[in-house]
């Protein structure tokens, strides 16, 4: 394992010694003209890189060892030769050893702002309740493995006098100003969800809020920031789901085995782009049967590749799928994602589901 969090390839940690067992073979087997020194020296490095602390000074001192015997098996090496070669070993053999200290410092850095970066995440995205408005809630996050960084995607839920609202989003770019925009969105969202009695007005106030608020945000979300989203209303004892899409991945219904998504006819600009002058198309409205459950992903699902590229397909991949809660709807879409990724992601996903 690197100090990052990715693992290395299997054959990773057996690379140093098949450089140091060729190396040595080299040196034994070919006339004094070829040296294997130049890999024996490449194994003590990269053994810093690759291996543990003991493991790479237990190949140092292999390293070390060999060379010392070679030197008296070769017996036309002149001395001077041999202790040049020798020189050769220590000083790769402490540039690894180095090289592992600061690989392992480094990796307690990152390891240690991941940390933080997670925390402050979650603290914007609290775990829903599991039951609100008669429905069945679950959600989940996950911040990508590449780096530590935090990520833009977002959800809350409220029951308002017209039904369970449903909030999720992705906003564009990463870092504090992704941050601060996931904040200011949240908030926007929280208190008007109990007074505006349409999706639609929801949605215009939360796109005017962003828009006055991006020049306090930083400048590139002040020139180029925007949100994906979606906004959804269940109507108490109802059996619809009305949808407000603005530009974001539309919701699955995931029911007798299938999962067909709910996507908009006319999805609407993502919200802080209402400069751009196109009018709000009105929210639709969809069944939604008892014994289903609604998935809201953000695109670190849908744009999850295979280690061949090929995006994963929701529809296709969430056949078969059990929803008979929304957390074995959340478990078994993250679950057949980690199994088509092979458990790598480039990217934050943050998945909530709606069950009756």
């Amino acid at each position: 394992m690197d100090r990052i969090g990715r693992r290395w390839p299997a054959y990773a940690g057996v690379v140093p010694w098949a450089l140091l067992v060729l190396g040595i073979v080299m040196d034994m087997a070919t006339p004094k003209e070829v040296s294997g020194g130049p890999l024996i020296v490449l194994a003590c490095v990269a053994s810093g890189v690759i291996m543990s602390f003991r493991a790479t000074l237990g190949l140092v001192l292999v390293a070390f060892t060999a060379e010392l015997l070679t030197g008296f098996w070769e017996s036309v090496t002149s001395g001077t030769q041999q202790f040049v070669d020798l020189a050769y070993v220590v000083v790769a053999g402490a540039l690894g050893l180095d090289l592992n200290r600061l690989v392992i410092r480094y990796g307690q850095r990152i390891t240690e702002v991941r940390t933080v970066a997670e925390s402050v995440q979650l603290a914007l995205l609290p775990e829903p309740p599991i039951r609100l408005g008669g429905y069945d809630i679950a959600a989940s996050y996950r911040a990508a493995q590449t780096e530590a960084r935090i990520g833009g995607d977002l959800y809350a839920v409220h029951d308002s006098p017209w039904g369970l609202r449903v909030f999720i989003g992705d906003v564009r770019g990463k870092g504090m100003g992704a941050v601060s925009t996931v904040a200011l969105l949240l908030g926007a969202f929280r208190e008007p969800a109990e007074d505006l009695p349409t999706l639609e007005e929801l949605g215009g106030r939360l796109d005017r809020r962003l828009t006055r608020e991006a020049p306090a945000l930083g400048e590139e979300l002040e020139m180029e920031g925007f949100t994906t989203a979606i906004l959804a209303e269940f109507p108490h004892g109802g059996h619809t789901v009305r949808l407000l899409n603005f530009g974001h991945p539309g919701p699955y219904l995931v029911a007798e085995g299938r999962a067909p998504p709910l996507d908009a006819e006319v999805p609407n600009l993502p919200l802080g782009m209402s400069g751009l002058g196109q009018e709000v198309s009105p929210h639709q409205e969809f069944a939604f049967p008892p014994v289903s459950s609604l998935l809201f992903v953000t695109d670190g699902v849908t744009e999850s590749r295979n280690p061949q590229g090929v995006f994963f397909d929701p529809v296709r991949g969430l056949e078969g799928m059990s929803c008979s809660t929304a957390k074995a709807a959340v478990n078994g879409l993250l679950t057949r994602v980690d199994a088509w990724t092979g458990g790598v992601s480039t990217d934050d996903r943050a998945v909530l589901a709606v069950a009756h």
